[in-house]
């Protein structure tokens, strides 16, 4: 099994020397003595179907999305400018070669029913689903190793909510501040702690947003990158964690919230298929602000439900979203297909 590609490279130089970078690939590829090949994402899916044409082996697209910049228009138009002229510049002369590659692809394997549609209306084919897991396992009183109200100085009466990755325009930072002012209008001693990556542009957002709706600088925190043997503890010393992506194809930051029995809001799309809806969390519609916010209200202010929730939570990862079973799921998945 062979893993190739990632994100679209955001280098220019990269794609001047993409013939170059294709043959190398390809060379490699087939040199592997391997039966099946996984790639992720575009241009991935390209030269393992380039390297196809050569030696005989079993291509599968492990497909995160249908290649936002080529094919979700909402996604493009509404990007800053730079994203849009490259994203348009990017499809005039690689579409055509991303759809025939996925087309000639043996199988294709979805991270969830949101994206397995997706790959329905972009591509016209059918695809298998398998749905990612988290590592269940926390270290012995690893949860007591650091105090977020310390760290960040909030007070103990407070309640904090998290909310992370920030990484491009539809991960909702907007949203997230105009949900927040409602909920601090209801409850002032409620803190906003922001963690992981966040695009130069949704900063700007956040820090113009704080101040046209006079939200209080004390309640707006911001915990920049988060290291991995940290998450845990952000996310289980938080009231709530608020996960704002717009479309999300799926997204990790809910299970791992949800394993550590914090309580999740979110917005609909692949977060409807991991958290179960007014059982560990809520899932809101798209736009629908005012409902966010109420839901996180009621869950702050009934200590009975919140805690009902954050057990549901636990239960419900350690039962369906064990990384063990997962793995074994998705060996069954790859054992058939060959």
């Amino acid at each position: 099994l062979i893993e190739l590609g990632g994100f679209l490279p955001s280098n220019p130089l990269y794609w001047l020397c993409f013939n170059k970078t294709k043959k190398n690939y390809v060379k490699i590829i087939n040199k592997l003595d391997d039966d099946l090949i996984i790639s992720i994402n575009f241009p991935a899916t390209y030269f393992v179907s380039k390297a196809k044409k050569i030696k005989q082996i079993k291509h599968v697209y492990y497909c995160f999305e249908p290649f936002r910049y080529f094919h979700d228009r909402k996604f493009f138009s509404t990007a800053p400018f730079y994203i849009k002229f490259s994203s348009w510049l990017l499809r005039i002369i690689f579409r055509k070669i991303e759809v025939k590659s996925v087309l000639l692809a043996d199988e294709i394997i979805c991270i969830s029913n949101f994206i397995k549609k997706r790959v329905k209306e972009v591509y016209k084919l059918n695809s298998h689903l398998y749905l990612p897991g988290i590592k269940n396992h926390r270290e012995k009183n690893e949860l007591n190793a650091l105090s977020l109200k310390k760290r960040f100085n909030i007070s103990e009466d407070n309640y904090i909510i998290f909310a992370l990755g920030f990484s491009h325009h539809l991960k909702g930072a907007r949203e997230l501040f105009y949900i927040f002012k409602k909920i601090i209008n209801k409850i002032p001693n409620t803190v906003l702690l922001i963690g992981g990556l966040i695009t130069k542009e949704n900063y700007y957002i956040m820090l113009e947003l704080r101040e046209k709706l006079e939200i209080p600088r004390k309640n707006v925190l911001f915990a920049k990158f988060v290291e991995e043997k940290d998450l845990n503890y952000f996310y289980s010393q938080s009231t709530l964690t608020f996960y704002t992506a717009i479309e999300e194809s799926y997204g990790l930051i809910p299970l791992e919230s949800m394993k550590n029995g914090t309580p999740v809001i979110a917005f609909e799309g692949g977060p409807s298929e991991t958290i179960l809806n007014g059982k560990s969390g809520y899932i809101i519609k798209s736009n629908e602000l005012n409902d966010f916010s109420k839901k996180a209200i009621k869950l702050i202010e009934d200590k009975s439900l919140h805690e009902n929730f954050s057990k549901y939570a636990k239960k419900h990862v350690k039962e369906n979203f064990n990384i063990e079973k997962k793995i074994s799921e998705l060996e069954s998945i790859l054992r058939h297909l060959l």
